[in-house]
Formats: structure tokens, sequence, C-alpha cells
């Protein structure tokens, strides 16, 4: 009670304190006559109602699948869109630190490939958690799956620009200067090999992991609940 207390706690709290964000920057909207600040405030709004809509995904997963998600999977995920929404682009860290979009794809990169591997762990769970794909096979679908998640977001991204007038895949300079060509797609392409590189990294660790005993991740599965509640009816806890 007090693992998940302290999990609900951080949550709430950030959700109330994103929540303020978007009242605040909607409602100044309306008292403001600049155009470009109008257009950063609705942008600001429309980040922080993303981060509340995306910071109730592992529940929703949860309850719909009667799943378990791991806790410390959950605090992962919601320090990642504090980082993206919040920090990226509401505080502008995207633009006042080079390096933060490319640290980001590469975390996320990793963190979508850690999903892929409990993925499979889930399949499997009702065989003892032993995966019965081959290691490779198994590193290759966690990379493509990285991947996938990561060619959505950009396509997102590419949505938001067009409908806010923003410039999150980077095709403007910071003077508001449309790119030409094949600069206007380094930063997409960019991002997509730091998904890839941060996906590699774990499927290659995995890879060995499987290789050894068989067990990559196994401790970062989400589980479901049905099994949870056997397993300890057997065990006694």
């Amino acid at each position: 009670m007090k693992r998940l207390l302290k999990k609900d706690v951080i949550f709430w709290v950030v959700r109330i304190i994103m929540g303020i964000l978007f009242v605040g920057n909607f409602v100044s909207v309306f008292f403001v006559k600049d155009d470009s600040q109008q257009s950063r405030l609705i942008f600001n709004s429309a980040q922080s109602l993303m981060f509340l809509l995306a910071s109730f995904i592992p529940s929703l997963i949860e309850r719909k699948g009667q799943l378990e998600i791991p806790d410390f999977m959950e605090i992962i995920f919601i320090a990642f869109c504090i980082c993206h929404f919040a920090l990226g682009e509401i505080g502008n860290f995207f633009y006042k630190f080079k390096w933060w979009d490319s640290m980001l794809h590469t975390l996320s990169g990793s963190m979508v490939a850690i999903l892929g591997f409990s993925i499979i762990n889930s399949i499997n769970a009702n065989r003892n958690d032993q995966m019965n794909l081959s290691p490779i096979m198994i590193a290759i679908f966690v990379v493509c799956f990285s991947l996938s998640i990561g060619v959505i977001w950009e396509i997102l991204e590419f949505a938001i620009d067009g409908a806010f007038n923003s410039n999150m895949q980077r095709f403007r300079d910071t003077d508001g200067y449309e790119l030409i060509g094949r600069a206007a797609l380094v930063d997409t392409m960019k991002d997509l090999i730091l998904d890839f590189i941060g996906a590699a990294v774990i499927a290659v660790v995995g890879y060995i992991s499987i290789r050894k005993d068989n067990r990559a991740f196994v401790d970062w599965t989400i589980r479901k609940r049905e099994i949870i509640i056997k397993e300890s009816d057997e065990t006694g806890f």
C-alpha cells in the first residue's frame, strides 16, 4: 500500500502542476493580443494537455488490460514526459540545450526497447517466462518495435507542427526561417537514428542476457493480474 501510495502521490502532484500550467496558459490566450504570444500560449496549453492525457496511459492500460505494470517503469515514463513536455517544449530546453532532444530520443529508444522485451516476457508468462523465439529474433523484434514507435512519434510531431504552427520537427532555424532541402530533414532523421541506437544497445544487452540465462528483463515484465494472484496463492504471499 505504501509503495502504491508513493507512486500515486508522484503522479498526482505532477498532474496538478501541469493542470495549473494548462489553465494558466489557456486563460492567458484571451488577454494577449500579440499573435506570436497567443500562438505560444496555445502551444503550451496543448503540450500541457498532452502531458495530462499521457500521464493516464499506464493506469488505463492496467485497468483495461487487467495488467500490472512495475511501478518503476511508470515512474520512468512520467519522468520522461516531464523532460519532454514540461521542460523540453514548455520550458524551451530543446533550444536552450542542443543535446536535450538527442538525449531524450536515445533514452526513449532504450525505454521502448525494454518495453519490447517486457511484451515478449508477458506473452510467454504462461510458460514460466521462458522465451521461445530465438535470441536474435527477439533482438530484431525489439529494435523494430522501438523504431515503429519512433516513427509514430515523428508523425505526431508533424501533425502538431501543422496544426499549431510549432517547430517540433525543427524545420525552421532559431530565427524562424524555414530550412530547405536536406537541411529540413536532418532533425527527423537524427531522431530516428538515435532511437535506433538506444534500441540497439538494449537489444544487444538483452541478446547477451538471453544467451546466458534466457531471462532478459524478466523483472521488468508487464504481467496479467490473474497470473500474479495465482502465484501469490501458490506461494502463500
